[in-house]
């Protein structure tokens, strides 16, 4: 059975937005005093900004039900605007539209690559960091500067 959870604005920075987030997995467990939720197996995440595939997704919420952190565990896959993103964990902070993927960390942007050890993107700008930096570029011709900058090794 899937259940289904709909929080307002979850992974907006923007909390004007209207727009709702949507998260179905297989099992979710709420605590209500704690004001966490806790979704497991094939957790999907789905949002006008962002959309998310995980083996697990804990999130806390502040006293107006409004989403504070979510931490994405295990095959996790993220897709935004142009990029796709991968890793082990995913810390995402409501307040600043941060997204930290921690373990085999990757963003593929075309035919562009960043790989690292922790990628730190904000959704709502259109910068990362990377530690330590590995980038591919692939130009495609005619193209002008690169998609992507790094100043890191691997």
């Amino acid at each position: 059975m899937i259940l289904c959870c709909a929080v307002p604005t979850a992974f907006s920075a923007d909390q004007s937005v209207s727009n709702k987030t949507t998260i179905t997995s297989d099992r979710l467990s709420f605590d209500y005093q704690r004001m966490t939720a806790e979704f497991e197996n094939n957790v999907v995440v789905i949002d006008a900004n962002m959309r998310l595939k995980a083996d697990k997704l804990n999130v806390i919420f502040d006293n107006d039900s409004n989403m504070k952190q979510a931490i994405a565990i295990g095959d996790v896959h993220l897709w935004q605007q142009d990029k796709v993103g991968t890793c082990q964990k995913a810390i995402f902070i409501a307040k600043t539209g941060e997204i930290m993927l921690v373990g085999d960390a990757q963003i593929k942007r075309g035919n562009d690559l960043v790989r690292g050890d922790k990628i730190t993107f904000w959704i709502n700008e259109d910068r990362m960091v990377c530690e330590p930096g590995n980038l591919v570029l692939t130009p495609t011709k005619g193209s002008g500067l690169p998609s992507f900058t790094s100043t890191g090794n691997r």
